[in-house]
């Protein structure tokens, strides 16, 4: 079995890859050159910690569920791996199912943070739950909704416990081991009602540690991502091995 966390996975070609370039987000009304904001590998890595930081100073920590829902976006990546570096369990919703179902899936979850996409997908999700609100903090990744925290604020304070505390992120990797659990899947329903599944931090490294004998792709491949972000082959395959094997 594999013996690394997510993190460390990133971690590890962080270290090797540095400022080459990890992810490419298409800009809205881009033109000219300026067509992607760019990631690099050393990036994509200081904004995982910032983004795990952040969650532990907003009480956050092993074991806790975060729902994420957003279509698929360079911030999703950075969030479902930032939830999972801080040792808590990332769950990501199809936001093609109706709204009704979001909601319900919630309230089984019954996750710790819901991180957004942006407001129209807070205000989707606020509406149906109505008078019996989760008790959860609420993210939003763009945008600036009054009452609810941004991203960006997340990271300022993943930035600012980091300060205060030097060792603390130290600590958090030393929480938790490959043996606890990463991802909380949901399934398509491609074959009848969605179900809910546990995945390990050790399962996940053990399917990307095995990538590379069907998928000999290298830091000079690229691949371009359509699938949605909650499918576990989008995670496995476009998000997770990519980061195993330094793929853009």
């Amino acid at each position: 079995m594999a013996s690394r966390t997510v993190f460390e996975v990133l971690d590890e070609t962080a270290s090797r890859l540095g400022s080459k370039p990890a992810l490419h987000q298409p800009l809205p009304k881009a033109s000219g050159k300026d067509k992607y904001q760019i990631y690099s590998w050393n990036q994509y890595r200081d904004i995982v910690r910032e983004i795990a930081l952040g969650l532990r100073a907003l009480g956050i920590g092993k074991g806790d569920i975060v729902t994420i829902y957003s279509e698929t976006r360079a911030e999703f990546y950075l969030v479902d791996v930032g939830v999972m570096t801080n040792g808590s369990i990332s769950a990501a919703l199809y936001t093609s199912y109706p709204m009704e179902e979001q909601v319900r899936n919630l309230r089984i979850a019954q996750p710790k943070a819901v991180i957004v996409e942006n407001e129209k997908a807070l205000q989707g999700l606020r509406k149906v739950l109505g008078d019996e609100p989760l008790d959860a903090q609420w993210i939003t990744m763009t945008g600036a909704p009054e009452g609810v925290l941004t991203l960006d604020e997340v990271r300022r304070r993943g930035r600012e416990l980091a300060e205060r505390e030097p060792r603390v992120f130290e600590r958090m990797q030393a929480e938790y081991t490959s043996q606890d659990v990463a991802i909380l899947y949901l399934t398509s329903g491609a074959t009848g009602e969605p179900k809910m599944g546990l995945v390990t931090h050790s399962a996940v490294v053990s399917n990307i540690d095995m990538g590379p004998t069907a998928l000999p792709l290298t830091p000079d491949d690229r691949t371009v991502v359509f699938l949605p972000s909650a499918h576990i082959a989008q995670r496995v395959v476009l998000q997770l091995l990519p980061i195993r094997m330094g793929m853009p």
